[in-house]
C-alpha cells in the first residue's frame, strides 16, 4: 500500500510538473503574443509618426514647388513684356531715323522738282531730270513715303500749315488754293508739313 501512495505521489507530482510546463508554455504563448502585439503597435506607431513626417515634407515641397511656378510665370510674363517692348522701341528708333534721314533729302526733292518746273524746253537735260524726279518720287513711295494733298482740299491743321490767306468767292470755306511746299508723311508720322495758302 505504502508504494502504491509512492506510486501515486510520483504520478501527481509528474502530474504537477507536466502542469506546470505546461502553464509556462501557456504563459510563455500569452507572454509571447502580448509582446508581439506591443512590438506591432509599436510599429504602428512608429510607421504613423514616419508617414506624418512624410506628409508635411510633401506638403513643404509643393508650396516650394508652387512658390516656383508663380516665379517663372512672373518671369515669363516680365520677359514676354520686355521682348515686346523693345520691339517697340527698335521699331520707333528705326522709324525716327528713317524719317530723320528722308526729311535731309526732301529739299533734293524740291529743287528737283523746281529744275523742271523751271523751263518747258524738252532738252536732253531737262529729260534726264525730269526722268531723276521721278525715279527719286517712286523710290520714295516704295519706302512708304507718301506726298500729303493740297490743292483743293479742306486746310487740316494736322497735315497743313497756312501761310497766307485769301478772301476769294471762286472757293469754299478754308480751301487750299496755293502749295507753296510739299508736304510729306512716313506712316503716321509727318515728315513735313504742306505750306499753303487758304481761301476764306
Amino acid at each position: 500500500m505504502t508504494e502504491d501512495i509512492k506510486v501515486n505521489e510520483q504520478f501527481n507530482e509528474q502530474d504537477k510538473k507536466e502542469q506546470e510546463e505546461q502553464k509556462e508554455q501557456i504563459d510563455d504563448q500569452v507572454n509571447s503574443s502580448d509582446q508581439t502585439s506591443y512590438e506591432s503597435e509599436a510599429k504602428e506607431d512608429v510607421m504613423q509618426d514616419e508617414i506624418e513626417v512624410i506628409k508635411s515634407q510633401l506638403e513643404e515641397k509643393n508650396k516650394e514647388c508652387n512658390e516656383y511656378l508663380e516665379l517663372l510665370k512672373r518671369t515669363k510674363a516680365e520677359f514676354d513684356n520686355f521682348r515686346k517692348r523693345t520691339q517697340r522701341e527698335k521699331e520707333i528708333i528705326y522709324d525716327d531715323g528713317f524719317a530723320d534721314a528722308i526729311k535731309n533729302l526732301l529739299p533734293v526733292l524740291d529743287n528737283l522738282e523746281r529744275a523742271v518746273d523751271s523751263t518747258d524746253e524738252r532738252t536732253a537735260f531737262y529729260e534726264g531730270v525730269e526722268m531723276t524726279l521721278k525715279l527719286f518720287k517712286d523710290t520714295l513711295s516704295k519706302l512708304g513715303i507718301e506726298e500729303i494733298p493740297a490743292i483743293n482740299e479742306k486746310f487740316d491743321p494736322n497735315y497743313h500749315n497756312a501761310v497766307m490767306h485769301i478772301e476769294d468767292e471762286n472757293y469754299g470755306e478754308n480751301v487750299i488754293v496755293e502749295v507753296f511746299q510739299k508736304g510729306y508723311k512716313y506712316k503716321d508720322k509727318i515728315l513735313r508739313y504742306s505750306m499753303v495758302k487758304v481761301a476764306n
